[in-house]
């Protein structure tokens, strides 16, 4: 068959080989982005879309069972540690995007978030103020594909 093929190629004018490997060039071209390229970006962009969904909805589980681990009596927790250290930690654990920490004083810190699912931060802020950490002041602005950024001041209790 390869055999018929070549022979096939080399009755052709060399013009007629031109138009053929261009042709065949073209068709590679297709193939491989609807046959290869194509279908993985359609997937990368699934899981991404999936992963946010994941995160989202660990925030909310998290929020929810910290709500009812609460104490009864209602006194809010004193926090006590590092809280630069703490912030970081537990946001990155949430899959918050944190584009830095400043610690202003023992017990208060400048934190920017690069970028982060409305819902995941806001769980996240209730999770921590349950910690014994305030939200002394919050920014938020919207981004890019439903995420926010958002310039806050946190303080310990």
């Amino acid at each position: 068959m390869i055999d018929n093929a070549r022979s096939w190629l080399a009755g052709l004018s060399r013009r007629e080989q031109m138009l053929v490997g261009i042709a065949g060039l073209l068709l590679a071209g297709v193939v491989g982005y609807y046959g290869i390229a194509g279908p993985m970006v359609d997937a990368m962009d699934t899981a991404e879309d999936r992963y946010s969904d994941a995160v989202e909805r660990q925030a909310r589980i998290e929020s929810k069972v910290a709500a009812l681990l609460q104490p009864a009596d209602g006194q809010p927790k004193r926090f006590t540690g590092a809280i630069d250290a703490y912030v970081s930690q537990s946001a990155g654990e949430t899959g918050i995007a944190v584009a830095s920490v400043t610690p202003q004083s023992d017990e208060r810190v400048n934190m920017v978030v690069e970028s982060a699912k409305p819902t995941a931060l806001l769980g996240w802020l209730s999770r921590i103020e349950r910690e014994g950490i305030a939200v002394e002041s919050l920014r938020v602005d919207p981004a890019d594909n439903g995420t926010v950024s958002a310039n806050l001041t946190l303080r310990s209790h």
